[in-house]
């Protein structure tokens, strides 16, 4: 996911710089590269949505715990959050599957440069899998933790 990530941002990066230096500098439009660029953002901003699950560090606007002392309660309230998140990550699977699909069906192309548009959709598709397996994953840290916390060892 992280060499996805790198390489998606650069080739975002380089098509953007692209881009500029032909618009302002030569005065030309490369006739695509938009398209391409937008499809190539879907990429990145999905990795880097599933990677943030991984790793745990996605945004969150979290108060609760300005609330509630309870360790357990405070554990399970986040478990149900997250349970929240893979539930809305996982309507993301059904809706994204059905989108692949349809395109497959109508083999969809971009507008410019004639490209299966399935080659970017799929990106929804694999980022919404992996979040939902990740948040899932999250849910079970904490009812983990709200239930069997760690033994403090000195």
């Amino acid at each position: 996911m992280s060499v996805i990530i790198i390489l998606v941002t650069v080739l975002a990066s380089c098509s953007m710089l692209l881009q500029v230096i032909a618009r302002y500098v030569f005065e030309i439009a490369i006739s695509g590269l938009d398209e391409l660029t937008g499809h190539i953002a879907v990429w990145m901003y999905m990795m880097g949505a599933a990677y943030g699950s991984l790793n745990k560090t996605q945004i969150k606007a979290e108060m609760v715990h300005l609330f509630i002392k309870n360790r357990k309660a405070l554990c399970c309230i986040r478990a149900l959050t997250t349970l929240i998140g893979a539930v809305i990550a996982g309507y993301m699977v059904t809706w994204s599957y059905g989108y692949v699909k349809w395109s497959l069906l109508k083999h969809e192309v971009t507008p410019t440069l004639q490209l299966p548009t399935v080659i970017f959709q799929v990106s929804i598709l694999i980022g919404a899998v992996l979040m939902v397996i990740y948040f899932l994953r999250e849910a079970v840290d904490h009812l983990l933790e709200a239930f069997h916390p760690p033994s403090a060892t000195n």
